[in-house]
């Protein structure tokens, strides 16, 4: 036979309560009325990313070739900077943009839109592989051998710039990608 305590009796009242609040306040007969909220987000609001400050530097840094990410890096001076396949690439605060030449003005470029070259390999990597050929290309002063060219300021930009491939100092060996 089962047993009817104390504890039973509870847990039936208390289930047949909430049924009965469930059922009143979704009909509106009770005095309890239940609220629905529905909140459905597509999407995550777009990202806002402030242009970096401009790449100021007294003359047009020299883009060298690294081979391991296929790309070239500005040597000598503070930026993050990179061309391939005829654009300039800036990483500043976490993000990346792109600009026709070195002055900017810079567009952000989301992650997933980088180069290869530039997707692949984590900053620091590309950091390190800067430094390695930056010593090689001090080291040899004039006579480098590896691919480089004089970096082009981009539209708007005052005084004589080279573009790739148009003398300047370029080495023979230049190819750009």
């Amino acid at each position: 036979m089962r047993s009817h305590g104390p504890r039973n009796i509870a847990q039936t009242l208390t289930i047949g309560m909430g049924f009965a609040v469930l059922i009143f306040g979704l009909t509106g007969n009770g005095p309890a009325r239940a609220g629905v909220n529905v909140n459905i987000n597509i999407g995550a609001p777009p990202v806002v990313v402030a242009p970096p400050p401009p790449v100021e530097v007294q003359a047009p840094p020299e883009m060298v070739y690294l081979p391991e990410p296929g790309v070239y890096v500005a040597v000598g001076i503070p930026f993050d900077l990179f061309f391939i396949s005829g654009r300039y690439y800036y990483f500043h605060g976490g993000n990346w943009f792109w600009a026709s030449g070195y002055g900017g003005p810079w567009a952000h470029v989301v992650y997933k839109s980088l180069p290869p070259g530039l997707r692949h390999y984590k900053v620091e990597r590309l950091r390190d592989f800067r430094e390695h050929e930056y010593k090689v290309y001090k080291a040899q002063g004039h006579g480098f051998k590896g691919r480089h060219f004089a970096a082009v300021a981009g539209p708007g930009s005052r005084g004589k710039e080279h573009a790739p491939g148009h003398g300047g100092g370029h080495s023979k060996n230049e190819r750009h990608d």
